[in-house]
């Protein structure tokens, strides 16, 4: 009676599972890069969350303001005239997700009410985009904050 494998299957077996492995790599890579724009995105959406509550809250205006270069370089949550000046919270800039928009380099302000305050734009939009986003892909996650305060993050096409 025989019992175990030989050599030759083992090396099949791990050849085999080499090819698969392979197959699925692409797939493993996509997933990443659609959790890190997704999680990247509500890290915005928290900070904004948090500068709208503290805004009503305090009964003072609260600011995130970018720092130099845009959102993509990091942000600061703040009352005051700057991020010196009552720091709520900061976040360090994005690696690996470009970020664009009309807005991307616009501090957002919150009244008492929580609602935008010296925003000329109907929305303040900003968007997340994954390094391998080709056209016509939904991987693109759009950040709307409305005039009343409400923001709210959307699946969009790749450009």
């Amino acid at each position: 009676m025989n019992r175990g494998f030989t050599l030759v299957e083992l090396m099949i077996t791990l050849a085999i599972m080499a090819i698969i492995a392979a197959f699925a790599a692409p797939s493993f890579t996509r997933l990443i890069e659609d959790n890190r724009v997704t999680t990247q995105a509500n890290d915005l959406l928290s900070s904004l969350s948090l500068a709208r509550s503290e805004a009503v809250k305090r009964g003072v205006t609260v600011t995130v303001t970018p720092n130099a270069g845009g959102f993509a370089a990091g942000w600061c949550v703040h009352t005051g005239a700057n991020c010196a000046a009552g720091t709520l919270r900061v976040h360090e800039g994005f690696t690996q997700v470009a970020m664009g928009g009309n807005d991307i380099a616009n501090a957002i302000a919150f009244d008492s009410f929580g609602v935008r305050v010296n925003q000329a734009a109907a929305d303040f939009d900003i968007e997340f985009t994954p390094p391998s986003c080709l056209s016509g892909d939904t991987r693109q996650r759009q950040l709307t904050v409305r005039r009343t305060g409400h923001a709210a993050i959307t699946l969009q096409g790749c450009p």
